[in-house]
């Protein structure tokens, strides 16, 4: 007998609701996708890609939920054309048209090649240029745990293309076991909707304690550039001026650094240096560095995970007060927690009508 891989209690309980939901406020995302299919199919065709340009690339990251929860659109756009326009343009060739290739290798050099184009959008164009592929988001996450799919199953922390293409063969699984329940639902995007739906209304209902265990949360295996990505995000979201990769002094950089601009204060900042991996004495050396060159930032924040986190804390206690106090730290579980609060606050500010 073949392995079921949801609750179909939990499909019985919600799909009235969803309905109601796709009925109503759900026809903005229908019209949402409609739009997107036509600006994907009329610039990233096979005979139109060639001629795309910044002007393109900065629509299409306005058009990307993946892109959702940033306030500056500007910045994730500056940041992907620093790839260089050619290379954006081959990249896009290869994930969409270069069909002789499987799309794991297809999914990985985007991945690796395009800046800011994670697993997030690469997998929301796919998905919206050929329905046989998912997008793999945290609110997709959510909703297949709370459908009960194991969370062995769900690859959540550096996503690469064989995990992707075992992720969509996934969500071709739970589709065919939905539509033995209903017909609300007939392809991957449409699946989407309803994993978006119930990561928005359903997650309370799970007792709290329960929920967290069903993280499957691996921090050890975080991305570094992936969480460079999330800290300038999270700050963007939170008000701030941000910049990756940013140059103190030469041969001094740190990973990201928030600005602010307070009258009769001049402007203070906040400096990050993701950790997974390496040297710590060489990394205290440079957040050492780093405050004694930028006379602007108040504290030098270390991410990383737990583990990681105790050992610097544990080097840094017999070094001077100053640069003790100055030092705050930062989980990488606690990262992706608050961009998860972030994305529902905004969520809530743009169904009242808040958000521009």
């Amino acid at each position: 007998m073949k392995h079921k891989h949801i609750e179909i209690k939990k499909i019985s309980s919600v799909i009235d609701e969803f309905e109601k939901f796709m009925d109503g406020e759900g026809q903005k995302h229908k019209e949402e996708r409609i739009e997107k299919n036509r600006f994907l199919d009329k610039y990233f065709s096979e005979d139109n890609i060639e001629d795309i340009d910044e002007g393109v690339i900065r629509e299409l990251i306005k058009k990307l939920w993946a892109f959702f929860s940033w306030n500056n659109k500007n910045y994730p756009a500056t940041e992907m054309m620093k790839t260089g326009m050619e290379e954006i343009k081959e990249g896009f060739k290869i994930l969409l048209h270069d069909v002789e290739r499987p799309i794991s290798e297809r999914f990985d050099y985007v991945n690796e090649n395009i800046r800011m184009m994670g697993p997030a959008g690469i997998s929301e164009i796919l998905a919206h240029i050929d329905t046989n592929y998912a997008i793999w988001n945290r609110r997709a996450l959510d909703g297949l745990k709370w459908l009960g799919v194991e969370s062995e199953r769900l690859a959540e922390n550096n996503l690469k293309g064989s995990q992707y293409e075992d992720f969509c063969e996934l969500c071709r699984e739970v589709l065919q076991e939905i539509n033995q329940e209903t017909n609300l639902v007939n392809d991957l995007l449409e699946l989407d909707f309803l994993l978006f739906y119930i990561s928005n209304n359903k997650l309370d209902d799970e007792d709290g304690e329960e929920s967290s265990q069903k993280t499957g949360l691996t921090p050890k295996d975080f991305a570094h550039d992936a969480v460079i990505e999330q800290v300038t995000q999270l700050g963007d979201g939170l008000g701030f001026e941000v910049e990756s990769e940013y140059v103190v002094a030469p041969g001094c950089r740190i990973d990201a650094i928030w600005r602010s601009r307070i009258a009769n204060l001049g402007t203070i900042s906040y400096a990050f240096e993701v950790h997974r991996k390496g040297s710590r004495d060489s990394a205290i050396l440079n957040l050492q560095r780093v405050l004694r060159l930028e006379h602007s930032i108040q504290k030098v924040i270390l991410v990383s995970y737990k583990e990681e986190i105790e050992a610097f804390k544990d080097e840094i206690s017999t070094l001077s007060e100053d640069f003790r106090n100055s030092m705050c730290y930062f989980r990488v579980e606690d990262l992706r927690e608050s961009l998860n609060h972030l994305d529902t606050m905004r969520d809530i500010l743009d169904d009242v009508g808040l958000m521009i």
